[in-house]
């Protein structure tokens, strides 16, 4: 319980002094093709993300990391819907700043995922997709100091970049939908995200 509540008053820090910083991206548009970015998965393997996704039907979802408690709910949400969105022909990815070896943090705190999970510690992938915003350094001393959340220690990295949360939706090697909203606590319902699937399907 005094874990879960440091996790909400982080989040909510993070409304109050990061809302700017958050706003200020430029996702990639519909119709652009998915970017060719080095990810790593949970056994440390590169792979190219514009070939692993090729043209099969694929849904792409960004979180911030394991530590963030809208994020695993919203990934453990998605998991009960995984058999209809196989059933529509699309895969499930999910993509972290995290680094690889803290993946596994990821499927502890969602009792268990049935989809890939990739890092993106260098932050290629959310770079590409135009997501990325940088915590300041007043911020991050606070995560550090008064929540034991330290950006670096997770993504194993300097950068103190997080993405915006965000799905989007491939099909053809290209983005068919996407949504993306600097206020973390609204994801994209998974019935919301199935009836999208039927549409671009």
């Amino acid at each position: 319980m005094k874990i879960l509540t440091s996790l909400l008053a982080l989040s909510l820090t993070l409304t109050l002094y990061s809302q700017k910083e958050m706003y200020d991206i430029c996702p990639i548009k519909n119709s652009e093709e998915v970017p060719s970015v080095n990810l790593v998965n949970k056994e440390g393997q590169h792979i190219d993300l514009k070939e692993y996704v090729g043209q099969k039907p694929v849904v792409i979802v960004f979180y911030r990391g394991a530590w963030c408690p809208y994020c695993t709910r919203h990934l453990s949400a998605l998991t009960e819907v995984k058999p209809q969105i196989d059933s529509l022909g699309f895969e499930l990815i999910a993509i972290t700043p995290d680094d690889f070896s803290k993946l596994d943090s990821t499927r502890s705190r969602t009792n268990e995922l049935g989809y890939k999970l990739f890092s993106d510690k260098n932050l290629e992938a959310i770079n590409a997709f135009g997501i990325g915003w940088k915590i300041n350094d007043e911020l991050y001393k606070k995560y550090k100091d008064s929540y034991g959340m330290d950006t670096e220690w997770w993504t194993g990295q300097n950068h103190h970049v997080l993405p915006v949360p965000a799905v989007f939706i491939i099909k053809g090697g290209e983005i068919q939908y996407q949504h993306v909203d600097p206020n973390y606590s609204k994801r994209l319902e998974p019935q919301l995200l199935l009836s999208l699937l039927k549409a671009v399907k």
